[in-house]
């Protein structure tokens, strides 16, 4: 692609403009933040005048050539098998310029695809979306001004964070130039949305994955004010859409495991850990893994999401970590007291603030081409946007409003270096306390010396005693509070009372959230996991109580994978051997049991009352007693067992009633809730079940191998795993994959099942970069598995070679060591921005 085509919609000049025309304070913007403080601000008025008379598309190009000439980066990248690569470079720009180059290899696609939408652009490119998802999204990152929030981040950066940034720009950009249209071999071929970018274009795509807002765009942008004429908007007004975003809020697809085990609970006395994160398998939230060395300062080896710079997930030669999504509340929800005489004011205190009104045009693409504006408006308050959920709407009473913990966390990208840069759990630990940036995960980390840590450094609101204790009393009389906390553990507060505002403490980078000390941690010599739930029993040997309501409940019932991981890890089933110590190949074989704890506790009792039933269940009641109650590819009945437990809601599977007969005790959560529930709708729930399976043409004893598969690109994969109901370790969740290009399926629901399609359980998320780690006397040790593969390209030889690994169970050693490195290289390419010149 050449540059004079490049800018016609790169550079935006304002999220809240009406129409994205580049000028030339963009171009400078441009040079300036690819140059940094080496911008040469004479040369750079001496071009200007050059080009000034030239039409601006060839002014364009001519900056683009001029930044192009500036740079000076060289890096080497060496892949071995299953296309991973080892990146060598002296410094951090270089090391950004090999890692986008290498990632565009594998992934220019979805990388391209996540920087139109967070420049929000997806509408103009992609049209209006399903349901007008599209214009959504766009309305919430120009409305929230994602853009501003990004230059004001990118201008916090130190210099080796903008040089990262910025040579991963420059390494992009290369690909691109150097494939242009037809010639990327991918998917997305041609597409008119594969543009160059901009260091600020990457900082705006970090910014959007810390926050939790853009991910409800669905329930601000369908936002109507009452009763004002005056004020036009697009409705976006849809219950499916809204409780969609819900769903988003709480990170709904997105989980894992974390195991840190410490000296005393491992064969060796060091440390060890498990990396078990559960990801989308699709689209532009997956893992790409990757080696990343500046000899004398960086050595890390892991995974990190499309599209950015560094490690999220890996080791160095010292520790390793993984993260898991933490059960906190990043967003807080705000009821709004409204003036009865003007529903565009609130009560804030003892004074009535007015409700900002941001109007929008819209760039929409539509199906003859043409791009039209569309007009949107979005509202917000100090609180953040006003929305609109089923139960929430915007009446003459009250507006909803929704304040983010993550609106100005700008350090993510610094936090994660100074991890991967530590020496020692402690230089880690203090990486945390420094930045405070994790969005909205839990850190579980070991060491080599035997140290096992959880922290749950999500960023959260900070707010007073008092607000707490008015909202727990609200939970007595507040229904909607009640039901929200029930239902979500979501938080709602009075929004016209000043005590319900955050806490602004002068230790924390981020105004108004809960400072370090005040984050829960857990030190410990045997081990620490998490498993999506909250931090209580991050160590059941050692509960946590007494920290913010927003960093979830404590004293109550965990989910079945949460009890089922501490089964595991206190050795109930001998996973760990007659000396219950670990080493990593037992981890592994426990993690790939796939036992199912609901089946474990449910099973037996669901046999006897199936015989009762009468003999129309007889050969279901034979089928589940014979099932092994695992969620193995071999395993007959585990569809019917499926079938029938995901009938229930999913509060069924931590409440008393319906599926479970006996109460959670606190004295014994991992023991209970337990033991049947309802028998009559566990027998109605059995013969619904055996519809489904009729409906599908499937015999009852039919196993995951022949209905669980990973598609991709059209041909099945059977894989093992199971759901959140089955209570397994091994998580992979079932959905549609069809909106994705690269499953090559389209998947319908059979009759009313809640995941079984025409083309079985399609997996859509759930295991995903998968590492155990160890260290002996040379160092780290560790295997994985990336279980859909490195490259997002079907034309690729590393497009589905690691999946059939994770189907079968085999492991891959890592080569991290510079020895098993030299020994496994299968390519070696040195990248000069030179090259081209």
């Amino acid at each position: 692609m050449s540059a004079a085509c490049i800018l016609s919609l790169l550079f935006v000049g304002s999220t809240l403009a009406t129409v994205d025309q580049p000028d030339a304070d963009d171009l400078l913007e441009y040079a300036q933040d690819m140059q940094g403080h080496g911008f040469d601000s004479a040369a750079f008025q001496t071009l200007s005048r050059e080009i000034a008379a030239l039409p601006f598309a060839e002014q364009q190009q001519r900056v683009f050539d001029w930044v192009d000439t500036q740079q000076n980066y060289e890096v080497t990248v060496r892949k071995g098998p299953y296309g991973v690569p080892h990146i060598l470079a002296a410094e951090y720009g270089a090391l950004g310029y090999g890692e986008a180059y290498a990632a565009a290899e594998d992934h220019i696609c979805n990388m391209a695809l996540s920087l139109v939408r967070a420049r929000g652009e997806s509408s103009r490119y992609l049209g209006a979306g399903a349901k007008q998802s599209n214009i959504a999204l766009d309305a919430v990152v120009r409305g929230l001004d994602i853009r501003g929030q990004a230059r004001t981040a990118l201008a916090a950066q130190d210099d080796e964070v903008r040089a990262w940034l910025t040579g991963y720009t420059a390494g992009f950009n290369r690909y691109l130039r150097e494939h242009p249209g037809s010639r990327n071999n991918s998917w997305c071929s041609g597409a008119d949305w594969l543009r160059e970018t901009t260091p600020l274009d990457l900082m705006s795509r970090m910014v959007i994955a810390a926050q939790t807002l853009p991910r409800m765009s669905a329930a601000i942008a369908s936002v109507q004010a009452p009763s004002n004429e005056k004020i036009e908007v697009s409705s976006l007004d849809n219950e499916t859409l809204q409780l969609a975003a819900l769903d988003a809020a709480a990170l709904e697809g997105m989980g894992s495991n974390g195991w840190a085990l410490g000296s005393e609970y491992t064969e060796n006395g060091r440390g060890m850990l498990l990396a078990n994160p559960h990801y989308p398998w699709y689209g532009e939230s997956r893992f790409w893994e990757k080696h990343l060395t500046i000899p004398g300062k960086l050595d890390i080896y892991g995974a990190q999401l499309l599209g950015s710079p560094g490690v999220a997930i890996g080791f160095n030669s010292a520790l390793g970590w993984t993260h898991t999504v933490s059960a906190s509340q990043r967003i807080v929800f705000y009821r709004l007291q409204l003036d009865p005489e003007n529903p565009l004011r609130y009560r804030y205190g003892n004074e009535w603030l007015d409700i900002e009104v941001r109007t929008l045009e819209i760039p929409v693409s539509g199906k003859d081409g043409r791009i039209s504006l569309q007009p949107h408006t979005i509202y917000t308050s100090i609180h953040g946007p006003i929305l609109t959920m089923p139960g929430m709407a915007w009446d003459k009473k009250y507006a909803y409003a929704a304040k983010d913990a993550n609106v100005g966390n700008h350090s993510l990208l610094a936090q994660w270096k100074a991890m991967g840069e530590a020496s020692s759990l402690d230089e880690f630990i203090g990486a945390h306390r420094q930045y405070n940036a994790m969005p909205w995960v839990n850190t579980i980390a070991t060491s080599e010396d035997g140290r096992a840590l959880y922290l749950d450094n999500s960023t959260v609101g900070n707010l007073s005693a008092s607000a707490e204790t008015q909202w727990q009393e609200s939970l007595k009389d507040d229904p909607l509070a009640a039901q929200l906390y029930a239902g979500r553990r979501m938080i709602l507060l009075d929004g016209s009372d000043p005590q319900n505002t955050w806490i602004n403490d002068p230790s924390v980078p981020i105004a108004g959230t809960a400072p370090f000390q005040n984050r829960p941690k857990i030190e410990r010599k045997d081990y620490v996991f998490n498993s999506n739930d909250s931090y209580w029993l991050s160590s059941p040997r050692e509960p946590l109580t007494g920290y913010s309501v927003l960093y979830g409940p404590t004293q109550s019932a965990r989910s079945p994978r949460t009890r089922m991981n501490v089964r595991m890890l206190e050795n109930q089933y001998g996973d760990a051997g007659d000396d219950g110590l670990f080493n990593i190949h037992e981890i592994q074989r426990a993690l790939f049991t796939n036992r199912g704890l609901s089946a474990e506790l449910l099973l037996p009792e669901l046999v006897d009352v199936c015989r009762t039933g009468g003999e129309d269940l007889t050969e279901a009641c034979d089928v589940l007693q014979a099932y092994d109650g695992s969620l193995n590819l071999d395993s007959p009945g585990a569809p019917l067992f499926r079938e029938w437990l995901t009938r229930y809601d999913r509060l069924d599977t931590v409440n008393a009633g319906k599926l479970f007969g006996e109460s959670f005790e606190v004295d014994r959560p991992i023991l209970t809730p337990a033991g049947l529930g309802e028998s009559d709708l566990a027998l109605q729930s059995l013969r619904d079940a055996i519809a489904v399976l009729r409906a599908a043409e499937l015999p009852l004893d039919t196993t995951l191998q022949d209905t669980q598969f990973a598609w991709r690109s059209g041909k099945a994969i059977p894989v093992h795993g199971g759901n959140g109901y089955e209570g397994v370790a091994n998580l992979q969740m079932s959905g549609n994959p069809s909106a994705s290009p690269i499953a090559g399926v389209r998947a319908t629901k059979v009759a009313d099942s809640r995941y079984l399609t025409d083309n079985g359980y399609a997996v859509v998320h759930g295991s995903s970069f998968i590492y155990t780690l160890g260290f002996d006397d040379n160092g780290p040790v560790a295997e994985a598995l990336l279980t859909y593969s490195q490259s997002g390209n079907p034309n690729s030889r590393h497009f589905r070679d690691q999946t059939p690994l994770y189907a079968d169970k085999e492991w891959r050693e890592v080569a991290f060591h510079e020895s098993d490195v030299a020994q496994n290289v299968l390519s070696i390419r040195i990248l000069r921005s030179s090259d081209n010149r």
